[in-house]
Order: structure tokens, then C-alpha cells, then sequence
């Protein structure tokens, strides 16, 4: 005599585990489609906000707000970074700029970038010839929080500050 209801019980469960593999590759792949989406969004932003905060200093602005992307940095390059070493001890300060505008031939350039190293600047950032350097508190970086950021721009030293300094 067979046992059916065993059959059928094991038919089942592989029935279940093959649409619960199936269901878990369908989240994964939907994670990273919407967090790429979510990338290059943010690019966008960076590519849009440097572009209105260059034609302002253009048209002489003396203060712009800036929104986008959240969280990201707006530098001037070259300044100094720590190169090296392990969680900072042994590491050096060396005059840097990302590779998108030295190999443009650009002197200066303005970026906004997710994180202050060059290399973060060419992955995930967009940077523009720019002659004017970015400061707060005598770092050449100002981070994009709590928007609008409201920028100065002071034409006489050829400097870009944040609202307040």
C-alpha cells in the first residue's frame, strides 16, 4: 500500500522552497534596480545643482541655495587629503584633484561628490572648471544637510562660504 499523503506532503514543500528562492532573487533584483535608480538620481542632482551654482558665480550672484543631493560635499580642488596610513595614524597630506579635471587640463575645478577624496569625485560625483575655492572652517568642502544651502560668493577673494560664516 502506498502512502500518498506523503508524496503529496513532500511535492508541496518543494513546490514551497522553489517559489520562496524564487521570491527572494525577485526582491534582490528589485533592491538593486531601485537602489542603481536611486544612484544615478542622485547624480543628476549633483550634475544640476553644480550647473546652477557655476552659472550663478557667471552672472555674479552673490547668494544661491543649493538642495541637492543630501548628504553629498561641494569641493574645490586641488587641496590637501590624507593619503595612506590605517584609520588615519601614519597617513600624510598630499595637494590632490580628481582625474575627470586633470585630464580635462583644469587647473581648478568646483565638484560635488558623496565623499572628500579625488577618486570617490571620478565614481560618484560631477565636477566643473571652477576658479573659485569652496571654505568652511578652513576646509575646502561644504556638506549639503538640512537644504537649502544657502552659499556667498565673495567675487573680491574668489571664495565660496556657507550662509553664516
Amino acid at each position: 500500500m502506498k502512502n500518498c499523503k506523503g508524496e503529496l506532503l513532500v511535492e508541496e514543500t518543494l513546490k514551497i522552497v522553489i517559489a520562496v528562492i524564487c521570491i527572494g532573487f525577485l526582491v534582490v533584483f528589485l533592491l538593486s534596480l531601485y537602489f542603481t535608480n536611486l544612484k544615478s538620481q542622485d547624480l543628476e542632482f549633483a550634475e544640476a545643482s553644480l550647473n546652477y551654482l557655476i552659472e550663478g558665480i557667471n552672472s555674479g550672484q552673490v547668494e544661491l541655495e543649493i538642495y541637492n543631493p543630501n548628504g553629498w560635499l561641494i569641493s574645490s580642488w586641488p587641496h590637501e587629503v590624507n593619503v595612506g596610513g590605517v584609520f588615519g595614524i601614519g597617513s600624510t597630506k598630499e595637494e590632490r584633484i580628481p582625474k575627470s579635471c586633470s585630464n580635462v587640463g583644469w587647473e581648478k575645478c568646483i565638484c560635488i561628490c558623496k565623499k572628500d577624496n579625488p577618486d570617490d569625485c571620478d565614481k560618484n560625483g560631477f565636477c566643473l572648471e571652477g576658479f573659485m575655492d569652496i571654505e568652511e572652517n578652513e576646509k575646502s568642502t561644504i556638506k549639503i544637510e538640512n537644504p537649502p544651502l544657502v552659499l556667498i560668493i565673495n567675487y573680491e577673494d574668489n571664495k565660496i562660504t556657507k550662509n553664516g560664516l
